[in-house]
């Protein structure tokens, strides 16, 4: 029945052929994320396709699937985008044609960009100019202070993932792990989060292949790797960055309009590389 249910949201791109050029195919039915990634799309690809609709298969597995099971005929370009998710961490990017792995956690990991963030404090901000708001944001700085701890904290969760699926890791609230509103992590509140977790993962694998494990995941993805790629841009990243944002600018944006200002802004050189796993 599952399965009938995505085939039936994938056959609705039949019934838009004229309106696009391309089939597009992603995992998020949130409500405002087919503008998200239209909009994006339509910035990398707008030139040699056109582009009115994308289609949400609702989750990871679901996109697969359709993929693994494509059986177009009609020569149309298709394709199908998945996050990055934890698998970004414990088994690397994966392309394939017809099949496009985000090289960040998810979506909204793009949204990690300063001048996109700055602009729209400027434009929330009715008084302060562009100058004095970056100052006082400090993105880099901001990056800096929260960059280790969150990597070593992902770094935990993907281990949790494959040896004690059934504890929450992501889904853990960032809320419960910072300084204040002012957009930091506690140190000592993701340490102990990461003792926590590590301890569960113990009992499983044990302390030395533990040590082992994490060992490999980092020296693959490197010791000074950016949170932008590794941290979840939607539970944490964003969050985090919408406190600091509103403990200097006094605005009530809502997070999913904050998002949609930030797609036509935002740097999308690392989706450059899209275009060559399309489905012809």
């Amino acid at each position: 029945m599952l399965e009938r249910g995505v085939a039936a949201k994938k056959a609705k791109s039949v019934f838009f052929e004229e309106s696009n050029t391309i089939d597009i195919y992603i995992e998020d039915t949130a409500i405002g994320y087919k503008k998200i990634f239209k909009t994006i799309l339509n910035r990398i690809l707008g030139e040699k396709f056109l582009i009115n609709n994308v289609y949400p298969l609702g989750g990871r597995g679901a996109v697969v699937s359709q993929w693994e099971n494509d059986k177009n005929k009609r020569n149309r370009p298709r394709l199908y985008i998945i996050d990055g998710d934890l698998n970004l961490i414990l088994e690397g990017r994966d392309c394939q044609p017809g099949l496009y792995t985000l090289p960040f956690y998810c979506i909204e990991n793009i949204f990690l960009c300063e001048d996109s963030l700055i602009n729209v404090m400027t434009e929330e901000d009715p008084e302060r100019e562009e100058d004095e708001l970056r100052k006082l944001f400090n993105f880099n700085g901001w990056v800096e202070a929260n960059n280790e701890l969150l990597l070593r904290l992902f770094v935990t969760y993907a281990l949790a993932k494959k040896h004690t699926p059934t504890l929450p890791s992501v889904s853990f609230g960032v809320s419960k792990l910072i300084i204040d509103n002012s957009g930091f992590v506690d140190e000592t509140k993701v340490n102990s989060r990461i003792a926590e977790l590590d301890s569960a993962i113990t009992e499983v694998i044990g302390l030395e292949q533990l040590s082992i494990q994490r060992k490999q995941i980092l020296d693959r993805i490197g010791f000074k790797s950016t949170l932008k790629y590794y941290v979840s841009g939607k539970d944490y990243l964003l969050p985090l960055i919408t406190m600091r944002m509103k403990s200097i600018v006094d605005t009530r944006i809502s997070k999913i309009t904050m998002k949609h200002r930030m797609t036509s802004k935002c740097s999308i050189n690392e989706l450059n590389d899209l275009e060559n796993f399309i489905l012809m």
